[in-house]
């Protein structure tokens, strides 16, 4: 069993920073809720990706923010040159992939050496000469849009071309306020569009015409002809493309300016998720209503809303941010999200209700499978443990945890591979493995001393059928990945 991050028989334990151990700290995340699908590290403006039968969702990086700041400073975005990248199979359970490099200034590391922010992104992939190849786009501030390409959802990420796809030299393109926000769409005869554009000016706040879509060349890099404008009534930001029963949908954010007074429904409130629709992808767009409250709404915390819509295993869903989890810091400045995701609902003759936002969030799609080797960063809730920049688990306090829902274990676990990286003092540190609950409530399959192995193997009490599944950890040691076998 290869072991995921680093070397599993290096000693010196992965540090973390005063943030990590505070968010494993302070962040509580009930069983019974699947918001926020990440609770373990900030994210904002989710942008996703099905790809096979995975949801991949990569994320502004609001943590690297928090980590400059120290909570002390409101979010200003200014220092995130990276993304973030978590994986699953079945809404419920996500697997921290680590960050994506973006931009190489800025104190960035990432390929786009002419950027120095990475906001915002989109992805896509296109099968190109028979071969499936991913295309990240993202928002440099709000001065341009830059791409990157892999050959797996996962990375690495380079740039191809070396300088923005999109800049205030693309034609039409000039007079937007804010160049940033992508979405990225491939229709069904692999056509590529991008759609992109914000802000407003003092005296035209009603109809901004900031917006703009075009056609991506063959090659997902390049443009095509000339940006078209997009008349999106108070539009503020956040771009969003669908394709629903034929039907093209624009999605974007409403702007912060009062309504005039007896505004009817052609007006969408402050700050909600509006939406247009046009029988070609470029339009003309023709503006229908408003299908998203803001979060603040619902949780009490306004912000910006930015959105993704995406359909996956025959449902639409919704993946948005909202400024909840920081709450439990106590910080001294706020403005850091996190990401949800709830079911989407698309009426019969193609309109869009008001949905719901909804701290359960969504329902397990498919039971996990314990049976193959799963990276420990793989979990639905935790609490006192952090995950490392090398995607191990470190507990911070005897005691803490982590919980994977939904495990099948069949007709039977005989027993447990783990994969671990011992600490100099790890002889009395302890791993126990529990179903259903942590502590007494819980049923112990197996109470594993980790000592100085980097490989262990333990015997499983008997179980069968689905459980939830807990990792409690004492001691000082890092967990990489671990598996089960009959």
């Amino acid at each position: 069993m290869s072991c995921c991050g680093k070397s599993a028989s290096k000693l010196e334990l992965t540090p973390l920073s005063e943030m990590q151990k505070l968010m494993a700290e302070k962040i509580v995340k009930l069983p019974t809720e699947n918001n926020p699908v990440i609770a373990h590290k900030f994210g904002a403006d989710p942008a996703v990706l099905i790809y096979k039968d995975t949801v991949y969702v990569y994320s502004t990086n609001d943590m690297q923010q928090l980590e400059y700041s120290a909570g002390k400073e409101e979010n200003r975005y200014n220092k995130i040159n990276s993304l973030n990248l978590f994986s699953s199979k079945d809404l419920v359970n996500w697997t921290d992939l680590g960050e994506i490099p973006v931009a190489g200034k800025n104190g960035g590391k990432g390929d786009a050496t002419w950027a120095t922010n990475s906001w915002a992104p989109a992805i896509a992939y296109k099968n190109i000469d028979g071969k499936d190849k991913f295309f990240l786009y993202f928002a440099d501030s709000g001065n341009g849009i830059g791409v990157l390409t892999a050959d797996s959802p996962k990375g690495p990420f380079t740039d191809p071309i070396k300088k923005p796809l999109i800049s205030r030299q693309t034609p039409n393109c000039a007079n937007v306020n804010w160049l940033f926000d992508p979405a990225v769409f491939v229709d069904d005869d692999g056509t590529g569009y991008i759609y992109f554009g914000g802000g407003h000016n003092p005296d035209a706040f009603e109809h901004p015409k900031t917006a703009r879509c075009a056609q991506l060349g063959p090659d997902m890099i390049s443009i095509v002809g000339t940006p078209a404008e997009i008349d999106a009534p108070y539009l503020f930001e956040d771009s969003g493309i669908n394709k629903i029963n034929n039907l093209y949908y624009y999605t974007y954010c409403a702007n912060w300016t009062e309504r005039p007074a007896g505004s009817g429904p052609e007006v969408p409130p402050i700050a909600v998720i509006a939406y247009m629709t046009s029988e070609k992808p470029l339009g003309p767009f023709t503006y229908q209503g408003w299908t998203l409250k803001n979060p603040g709404t619902y949780f009490g915390a306004w912000g910006n809303n930015h959105h993704w819509i995406f359909e996956f295993k025959g449902k639409h869903y919704i993946a948005y941010h909202a400024q909840i989890t920081e709450k439990q810091l106590g910080l001294e400045k706020g403005g850091y999200r996190s990401i949800f995701i709830n079911e989407f609902e698309v009426n019969a003759d193609g309109s869009l209700p008001v949905q719901n936002m909804k701290m359960e969030g969504v329902s397990q799609l498919a039971a996990f499978n314990p049976f193959e080797e799963v990276a420990a960063a793989t979990f639905h809730s935790s609490r006192n443990v952090a995950v490392t920049s090398e995607q191990t688990l470190s507990p911070v306090a005897d005691g803490g945890y982590i919980c994977i829902k939904g495990v099948d274990f069949a007709d039977g676990a005989q027993k447990a591979l783990l994969k671990v990286i011992p600490g100099e003092n790890s002889k009395d540190s302890v791993l126990k493995i529990c179903a259903d609950h942590f502590g007494s409530n819980g049923t112990l399959l197996a109470e594993v001393k980790i000592g100085n192995k980097s490989e262990v193997e333990t015997k499983l009490a008997n179980i069968t059928g689905k459980h939830d599944l807990y990792f409690v950890f004492s001691g000082k040691y890092e967990l990489a990945s671990w598996k089960f076998e009959k």
